[in-house]
């Protein structure tokens, strides 16, 4: 990844939980979400592909449930502190040629709009007719600086 970032909605809320001493409550589910246009910042735009530029796409499932072991042990080293997704994720077979994908956004529901985390690729992305889409367990990296 080139890029990565929090989405707002995350800034938001860890700014409350660590200074505004507000609770903090986890979202109930990680969904995974390819994006056709590179974001470069945390308010940047986000272009999800879709159903009608990329037929059979949704969202792939993280973990519905967002249990820990969805994610990998917290690791600290000279990057920053990170986890990386424990499992392989799967997207469903294309149905139809896929639009490039230059990132990702990490999502809090399979369909809403509220981005957690979001990270570039280092080169687009393309799902063929009857391809299956997929990142390797260890493959996305959140790291907090």
């Amino acid at each position: 990844m080139a890029t990565s970032g929090r989405g707002t909605a995350t800034d938001s809320s860890i700014l409350q939980f660590v200074l505004g001493k507000a609770a903090y409550t986890a979202p109930a589910g990680c969904y995974i979400g390819l994006l056709s246009a590179t974001p470069t910042a945390d308010n940047g735009t986000f272009t999800e592909l879709t159903s009608g530029n990329s037929p059979g796409y949704v969202r792939a499932t993280i973990d519905a449930a967002n249990a820990s072991a969805a994610w990998s042990a917290t690791t600290t080293d000279a990057t920053g502190v990170w986890k990386t997704n424990a499992n392989t994720i799967n997207y469903p077979t294309a149905t139809g040629g896929w639009t490039a994908a230059t990132g990702f956004a990490i999502y809090d529901t399979s369909g809403g709009a509220t981005i957690l985390y979001w990270g570039t690729f280092g080169s687009a992305s393309t799902v063929g007719n009857g391809a299956n889409a997929s990142f390797a367990a260890g493959a996305i990296k959140i790291t907090e600086a």
